[in-house]
């Protein structure tokens, strides 16, 4: 996407149509649900039924935009983990960097795209070399709409806690009680250890039962 599209831009003024036309094609070809194109593009249901179809050669997938919880993101648990927080992070610092382009408002549903196809840049790499769970664009808008966009205002159900040995940003449960949310990060670095330690005193038992024999 090359036209950063203003707050209050207008689908309707010839100005920006261009750039409104680039926003429904880049968030149809995300696999965004077409709650979410009509919502940012302002385009009625059969319009973008039409263009996935033109597009993908299919429908737009239906369902809810939302999870139920926003516990989703930021607490683990069977089908969540530090890896999946730590994408959440990395989306968000995504988010918040691209906010910050232009000292204009801009709008929700192009910084959204924008921020999504950087986050998938990134963490194709890493995919690569070890596959991980990663958001789609539907779960990006999802964690941020229960981080309130960000706003410090907003009374969001999730805020970001900056770890102060490792630096990174992850999302918590703003009304929480019970353990503490730990960085994602250390607490995958801590475990690391502890594995590399237990194999290595694994080794040197089986040396040591070797060499008295």
């Amino acid at each position: 996407m090359v036209i950063p599209l203003p707050e209050d831009a207008r689908p309707d003024d010839p100005r920006w149509a261009v750039a409104y036309q680039e926003l429904a094609h880049g968030l149809v070809m995300a696999g965004a649900k077409a709650k979410l194109v009509e919502r940012f593009t302002h385009m009625a249901h059969r319009q973008v039924s039409q263009l996935y179809i033109a597009l993908r050669g299919t429908t737009p997938a239906s369902g809810p935009t939302m999870p139920t919880s926003p516990r989703f993101f930021a607490q683990r648990a069977r089908k969540s983990s530090e890896v999946w927080v730590i994408q959440c992070a990395i989306f968000l610092t995504y988010y918040e960097h691209m906010s910050r382009i232009t000292p204009m408002p801009l709008h929700r549903g192009w910084l959204l795209l924008a921020s999504f196809n950087s986050y998938l840049a990134l963490t194709t790499k890493s995919e690569e070399n070890s596959p991980v769970k990663r958001l789609d664009i539907n779960q990006a808008y999802a964690l941020l709409t229960y981080s309130g966009f960000l706003d410090a205002n907003a009374g969001a159900a999730l805020l970001r806690k900056q770890c102060p040995i490792c630096l990174i940003k992850y999302p918590v449960l703003a009304k929480h009680q019970g353990s503490p949310q730990s960085c994602p990060l250390c607490v995958m670095k801590a475990t690391h250890r502890r594995l590399a330690t237990q194999a290595r005193s694994a080794a040197e038992r089986r040396f040591s039962r070797s060499a008295q024999k």
